[in-house]
């Protein structure tokens, strides 16, 4: 990476905090602060809860799997569209029918305050490791790309220390504070508006970089029909399933997303946030389409990577990062992307951690404030700017816990796969049981919790004592993720043989939403739309600067850039035509509103 690359990283995050910093001064109450005031538009909340999915684990660790097995990885990804699919057929829209104003107001009518307390302590510890671990993984990219020269800026060189080895590089310890106190500014400031108008910028970010990426890639290998005749050559390449992730696995994988999407606090949230129940149906049919076509896109240049192996020509320092599968989409971006596109990929791809951290800070913010801190009596009558206040501060001492734990993640070695393997099986198991109480009328909190704690000591029991040369880690993850609806299943058949229901399922009736499917008024159709206009129009304004950079390349003749001209001036020309449609339907909606 040379300067230009730095330049473009700078400005945007930069950029992402201007965005918290005008979004802002809409918060007028404390909706606003954690459900945008129910007027996020369901487009909105499918492209926000799309980019929570995403991670640097999405090109680093799938990207790894796309690289060493093929299409497999974009196989695996589809599934994660067909979960969201079966969510918004039958889950999302039951969120929304409810009047609540965060995910732990229902367990608290639901199941009572001690599963709340349960959920809400589990889910912060773990969410805090969860999150220290990304951040620390994304960190590692970070620091393994850019070098810091000596000079005014040598302090933030690396310092020697466990996990900081490597001389000349930016340092680890710096690039977790860096990363963890931007992903807290712009939360703290824009709430959750800032959390969707975010995304919209990394979405479009990572959309027109990867989508660049493939005919880049192809132009390096020597077109498709090359690619393909590379590619039919690797034993199981261009399968569906492989020895590690066969069809088992894959259906295993399906219930898990299933789970996740549908019952996740950060997923919830955005189904609570829009104005209908057909929105929050609409908004997984979003993530639905989107995984379904852009999966293939996102592998491509990992798969065209192993098909240039071992022509492919290494650009970063092997005693920095060794090369194998899980470095290849960052190895393909330094090969085939010009200077300052690839810091612009970096960016998006350190961002789309950032935009997963966001959004557990935002929800957990909500739920403390709602949940805990003004039911402590003083707290009660407390007024919107109070309950604002409250959230930012948890929002802020939330942030500083991640970043202490991400800074002794160096330290564990070689524990952090098996922490974030743990992390997965104990996350996995919390949301069946959440989704389960939303149909029920007979599960209680207690059997809810001992269902989740019964799988847990099962799944670890499991990881401990079984070989993997007997049942893989990944299967064993799998089973004990959804483990939960045996239990589930046994209580439920229970309670019905003693004719036993739930308090809290009628309680939880109550709370149904009688206008949830009613056409928006007139002020909530404004908003929405007013929300809608902002989102894309930073869209525009986030492709409208890549297409900037792409034209100043081909300006100054920057010779990666004019290798491949026609390519680059058929994506420029692509980018300035979607603005040029938005500007046109601005003008003439402008018009009819007069």
């Amino acid at each position: 990476m040379n300067g230009l690359d730095y330049l473009i990283i700078v400005v945007y995050f930069i950029g992402l905090i201007l965005v918290s910093v005008i979004v802002s001064k809409k918060i007028k109450s404390s909706e606003d602060m954690f459900i945008a005031g129910r007027n996020s538009s369901w487009w909105l909340s499918g492209i926000s809860s799309y980019m929570t999915i995403f991670s640097a684990s999405t090109f680093v660790v799938w990207g790894g799997v796309s690289y060493k097995s093929g299409i497999v990885a974009v196989i695996i990804a589809m599934f994660v569209g067909v979960a969201s699919f079966i969510v918004g057929k039958w889950i999302s829209g039951k969120w929304r029918e409810m009047a609540i104003k965060s995910p732990g107001e229902f367990l608290t009518v639901r199941f009572g305050k001690t599963t709340l307390n349960f959920y809400t302590i589990i889910g912060i510890v773990i969410r805090a490791v969860q999150s220290a671990t990304s951040i620390y993984s994304v960190a590692i990219i970070m620091c393994a790309l850019i070098t810091i020269p000596e000079g005014p800026f040598s302090f933030l060189a690396s310092t020697g220390l466990p996990g900081d080895s490597t001389p000349g590089y930016l340092s680890i310890w710096w690039a977790l504070g860096i990363l963890v106190v931007i992903s807290v500014v712009y939360t703290v400031l824009g709430g959750f508006l800032a959390v969707l108008m975010t995304d919209v910028v990394q979405f479009g970010v990572l959309l027109a970089v990867v989508v660049f990426m493939v005919p880049l890639s192809f132009n390096a290998v020597g077109g498709f029909d090359q690619f393909m005749t590379r590619a039919a050559q690797i034993p199981g390449f261009l399968s569906g399933s492989s020895n590690e992730y066969n069809w088992v696995w894959l259906i295993l994988w399906l219930a898990l997303n299933c789970s996740i999407v549908g019952g996740d606090w950060p997923y919830v949230q955005r189904y609570i946030s829009v104005p209908t129940k057909k929105d929050a149906k609409k908004s997984n049919y979003l993530i639905f389409l989107l995984y379904l076509i852009v999966p293939l896109i996102w592998y491509v240049p990992t798969m065209v990577c192993r098909t240039l192996e071992p022509s492919l020509g290494l650009n970063l320092d092997a005693t920095t990062m060794s090369y194998n599968g899980e470095h290849a989409y960052v190895n393909m971006c330094s090969t085939v992307l010009m200077n300052g596109m690839l810091g612009m990929m970096v960016s998006a791809m350190l961002s789309a951690t950032l935009s997963t951290v966001s959004g557990t800070l935002n929800v957990y913010a909500n739920v403390f404030t709602y949940d805990i801190w003004n039911h402590f009596k003083k707290n009660r009558n407390a007024s919107e700017k109070q309950k604002i206040r409250a959230g930012r501060n948890f929002t802020f001492v939330f942030g500083v816990v991640i970043l202490g734990i991400s800074l002794l993640v160096p330290f564990l070695g070689g524990a952090e796969k098996v922490v974030v393997t743990v992390l997965t099986l104990v996350l996995g198991a919390l949301f069946i049981p959440a989704i389960w109480g939303v149909f029920s009328k007979r599960i209680t909190g207690n059997q809810l919790m001992i269902s989740v704690v019964l799988c847990w000591i099962i799944g670890i029991a499991a990881k401990i004592c079984v070989p993997p040369e007997v049942i893989s880690s990944s299967l064993v993850d799998s089973i004990a993720g959804v483990m939960p609806i045996v239990f589930l299943t046994f209580f439920e058949l229970y309670q019905k043989y003693t004719n036993k229901t739930c308090r809290g399922y009628n309680a939880i009736q109550k709370l149904i939403d009688p206008h949830a499917d009613d056409e928006p008024g007139p002020e909530t159709k404004k908003a929405t739309k007013a929300y809608s206009h902002m989102a894309i129009t930073v869209f525009c304004i986030t492709i409208g600067v890549i297409a900037l950079l792409l034209i100043t390349l081909l300006v100054v003749g920057d010779a990666k850039t004019l290798e491949v001209s026609n390519i680059v001036i058929w994506y420029i020309v692509s980018l300035l035509a979607i603005i040029g449609i938005y500007i046109i339907y601005r003008t003439i909606d402008y018009k009819r509103s007069k």
